[in-house]
Parts: C-alpha cells; sequence; structure tokens
C-alpha cells in the first residue's frame, strides 16, 4: 500500500506553471529554467508565494484550459514583452482570444513581421478558428511564398483543407511533416499523445487528432478528454467532442459542452444551430428561455437558417 502523501495544491500550481512556459512561447520542450526569487532576500520563490492572488483563483478553476489562461496573464506580466508578435498572435489563439489576435496581428505588425512565414501561419491558423476559411488559405500561400518547408504552415494548410472537405490534401500535407519530423525523434512507437500533443511536436493538428480519434471507435473517453484540453482552442475539435458524447449517450453533458462552445465563440456557427436544436428536440426550451433566445437572437442576427441543408445537423 502506497505512504505516498498526495501532491499539494502549491506543488501541483508549480508542474502546470512549468508545463504552461513552452506553450505560452509556442516552443514545444523549451526549458527557460524560469525561477522567482524574493525582491528583498533574493531567496527562491514558488509560484505560489511568488503570485498568491492568481493561484488563489487557479485553484477555484476546474477546466485545464481557463487554468492555463490565468498562468498566460502572469506570464504577460514579465514576458510579454519579449514575445515576437507571431508568438503573441499564438499565445491569443490558444487562449480562445482569436479576435484579439487578429487585432494585434494587424495593428503591430512591421516589415520584419510580414517576411516571416510564422506570422502569417500563426494568422492563418487564427483565421481558420474564426473560420475565415478563405483568408487562412491566402495567409498560407503568402507563409509557403516566405518559406515552402515551414511545417506550421503545412500543418495549418492541412487542417484548412480538411476544413473544406479535401481530406486527400490534407493528408498528403499531414504525411510529409510526418516525413520530416519523425526521423528526428528515437521513438519505435508513439502514443497519441506524441503524435498529437504540443509537447511532441511533430502533428499538433486538432484535425488530424479527430480523424485518428474517429478511426479508432474504442478509444476511451480519458484520451478524448485529454484531446479536447490539447486542442480547446479549436471550436471544430470541440464540437465533434460534444457530438461523441452524444453518441455515447452522454447527452446532457454533450449539450452542456456544445451550448459552452456556442456561447465562448458565437461566430461559430454549428455550435449555435445544433445547439438550439438539441435544446428543442430535448423539450428543454421552456426550462432554458434566456438561452434559448440567445441562440435565436443569434441565429436572427447573422441570418443564419437553422434548417440550413449544407449544415452538418446532429439529431438524437
Amino acid at each position: 500500500m502506497s505512504t505516498e502523501e498526495p501532491a499539494s495544491p502549491a506543488a501541483i500550481f508549480e508542474k502546470a506553471f512549468q508545463a504552461a512556459i513552452p506553450r505560452y512561447l509556442s516552443k514545444p520542450g523549451i526549458d527557460v529554467g524560469l525561477k522567482m526569487r524574493h525582491k528583498e532576500t533574493n531567496e527562491v520563490m514558488t509560484f505560489a508565494e511568488a503570485f498568491p492572488e492568481p493561484f488563489a483563483n487557479w485553484q477555484t478553476v476546474q477546466s485545464l484550459p481557463d487554468q492555463r489562461g490565468i498562468i498566460y496573464a502572469i506570464l504577460d506580466s514579465f514576458m510579454g514583452n519579449d514575445l515576437q508578435l507571431w508568438q503573441i498572435i499564438e499565445r491569443f489563439t490558444d487562449d480562445r482570444y482569436p479576435q484579439r489576435a487578429l487585432e494585434v496581428a494587424t495593428t503591430h505588425a512591421d516589415a520584419k513581421d510580414v517576411n516571416d512565414a510564422n506570422y502569417w501561419a500563426a494568422i492563418g491558423k487564427t483565421n481558420l478558428v474564426l473560420t475565415n476559411y478563405t483568408e487562412a488559405a491566402e495567409n498560407a500561400r503568402r507563409a509557403l511564398l516566405l518559406d515552402a518547408a515551414n511545417n506550421r504552415t503545412k500543418i495549418m494548410l492541412a487542417d484548412i483543407h480538411h476544413a473544406a472537405g479535401k481530406t486527400e490534401e490534407a493528408h498528403q500535407l499531414y504525411n510529409e511533416v510526418l516525413k520530416d519530423r519523425l526521423p528526428k525523434t528515437n521513438d519505435i512507437s508513439l502514443t497519441f499523445v506524441q503524435l498529437v500533443g504540443f509537447e511532441g511536436n511533430l502533428l499538433p493538428s486538432p484535425f488530424y487528432a479527430l480523424d485518428w480519434l474517429q478511426s479508432h471507435p474504442d478509444t476511451t473517453i480519458d484520451t478524448w478528454n485529454w484531446a479536447n484540453d490539447e486542442f480547446y482552442y479549436s471550436p471544430q475539435f470541440r464540437a465533434q467532442f460534444a457530438y461523441y458524447l452524444i453518441k455515447e449517450k452522454e447527452t446532457v453533458k454533450g449539450l452542456v459542452n456544445l451550448f459552452t462552445l456556442a456561447k465562448e465563440m458565437p461566430w461559430f456557427k454549428e455550435a449555435v444551430i445544433n445547439s438550439w436544436h438539441l435544446i428543442n428536440q430535448l423539450g428543454m426550451a421552456a426550462n432554458m428561455p434566456n438561452d434559448n433566445r440567445w441562440l435565436e437572437e443569434t441565429m436572427k442576427n447573422n441570418q443564419w437558417d437553422p434548417h440550413d441543408p449544407g449544415l452538418h445537423r446532429i439529431e438524437l
């Protein structure tokens, strides 16, 4: 029987903080050796001691992406000014502020940025999240003109193809990236987490991850949950996770996830319309009048047809 004490919240925060830094910098595997020191004594402090208020807030939050966002805000206070523009765009996109990412991208770009493939790849990813697919494809084109071998761009363009239903073109690009990156790893066999996770730095694509999950129907809910946290910035992934839950008879949980997505990313038409359909199919409109009204107003304001035949409809 194990006598090991469970990790304290401060120790868990320490680990989460260190894990968030490479993601904040968009540099998988980097170790910046960050340590906080007391202003007066110069003694090394834990992150919990150095940032007591955010730490207290972090402890009240259950969602891993929301916890990560709290850490990003701390990092902004002393590392934000050292980021390149493409890193800032990635940081805001990952933290589910794509409109802010786009605003920063368009108002702060200089000649160096517009000649950097990573800048255009980052904007393309943001436009993909915002479902601005035409703009995202143009961003990819500009990035590839600057650097035809840029893997960030190839993954982003493959995701754009996937979103447009061009799966053959998408997987051609995914395979190019894998061919380039796989020989650089010493692993003979890869786990799903290593293959698509940010830290693995092989193919961190929400669309490729979805393909893998949907072609492995025996995959457990734990793997889906991990991937949902990993790709929480992607409305396309989150919608499919909600549909998976509904398919697994977790209907209410699926609806909650889909409606949360609709509220958080109201530009994502599919989540808004399918949330409305689900609420009404479940006979819950009377119990959720404000939510139902908000969905109807969002559809009306955007002139979205709830019976659009071109939209993926979820039916119970």
